[in-house]
């Protein structure tokens, strides 16, 4: 008998390449899809910077979570965002809060609505990583 795999085991792997265009842009390849990104301190004209970038995925995380979770608890939603915010120190640069507000249109109860809150930032992935933090490792490769 073949035992099947639990959920909790299961690895995904993700891969993204960020190729530079020129002094100001950069493409970020994610599968069929690309985007251009800013890279260009104190600019933005060629696209979102890396602090917006992190930022968007954040709140693409929660909506998606909000997406699938309602799904499965049978609550309908006539509409979803999320504003995020964060605040950046610059010596050393980084992020040290992250504010969000997610706003959810829809004839569920109250109650039903904050459980679908608590539930979609408690099984993100990028609220996990956000939260908890990952270990960063990097390499150098001359070309």
């Amino acid at each position: 008998m073949v035992e099947k795999a639990s959920y909790k085991n299961e690895m995904q792997h993700y891969a993204v390449t960020v190729a530079r265009n020129d002094a100001a842009s950069a493409t970020a390849h994610v599968r069929e899809h690309t985007f251009t990104v800013s890279i260009k301190r104190g600019g933005g004209e060629a696209g979102p910077n890396a602090a917006e970038t992190l930022l968007s995925a954040l709140g693409t995380c929660l909506l998606t979570n909000v997406q699938t979770l309602a799904e499965k608890m049978r609550i309908g939603l006539e509409d979803a965002r999320v504003e995020v915010e964060g605040t950046r120190r610059n010596v050393p640069p980084g992020l040290v809060e992250i504010r969000y507000t997610l706003y959810l249109k829809s004839d569920a109860p109250p109650e039903k609505l904050r459980y679908l809150h608590e539930k979609a930032a408690a099984w993100g992935t990028v609220t996990n990583t956000l939260s908890r933090g990952v270990a960063l490792k990097g390499t150098l490769v001359p070309l």
